[in-house]
């Protein structure tokens, strides 16, 4: 059914079929007939974008994060992919190699050698990471109190009382600052001067 340049194997085959098992479970294909019925309507016409929506809730399922969450179209779609894994521990931090039997010297942030690197420490609480928050928050004259962590950012909303552009232009500063963090972190992590 699918046309590889090269094999899928591993991790990758495995994710595809449950990829493939999701959308089974919520479209069908009518025998003899060329259209698609999207089961949780159950219509037989139905746009995309509440396909997207249904595999986003099914992915994210674990997760409190609304579907919404992932599309922000004032950045480039390699931010929302970068965003996504975050919010599921994809990205490569010393915790999730290690998971993934990766041997890894020291699971110690690389930057500031205080605490185990995750996603969380690297793009929010790191020493590194919280002084361009504070700067970008100065910047926006947002309350330094506000949470900015993995669950409430990259949702544009912990900025009370501004209007619904104004939260879509701060969803993007989140998600382009956290990707700038994650950047230049791996800038350092992999620079020859270590």
């Amino acid at each position: 059914m699918w046309n590889w340049a090269r094999g899928l194997r591993g991790r990758l085959h495995g994710e595809l079929s449950r990829l493939e098992d999701m959308i089974k479970s919520t479209a069908s294909l009518t025998e003899g007939e060329c259209k698609w019925v999207f089961k949780p309507s159950g219509k037989e016409t139905y746009c995309s974008k509440s396909v997207a929506s249904s595999i986003d809730a099914l992915l994210l399922g674990g997760n409190s994060f609304e579907p919404e969450t992932l599309r922000n179209n004032l950045i480039p779609q390699k931010l929302g992919i970068f965003v996504w894994w975050a919010l599921k521990n994809r990205l490569p931090t010393r915790v999730e190699l290690e998971k993934r039997g990766v041997h890894i010297d020291s699971l110690l942030c690389p930057l500031c050698n205080k605490e185990i690197e995750t996603v969380e420490h690297a793009i929010f609480e790191c020493d590194h990471a919280k002084m361009v928050w504070d700067r970008i928050l100065k910047w926006w004259e947002v309350s330094p109190s506000i949470n900015v962590g993995i669950l409430n950012a990259f949702r544009g909303t912990n900025i009370g009382g501004r209007s619904t552009n104004e939260k879509r232009i701060w969803q993007a500063i989140e998600w382009i600052t956290g990707y700038s963090i994650w950047k230049n972190r791996n800038l350092k992590v992999f620079s020859n001067d270590n």
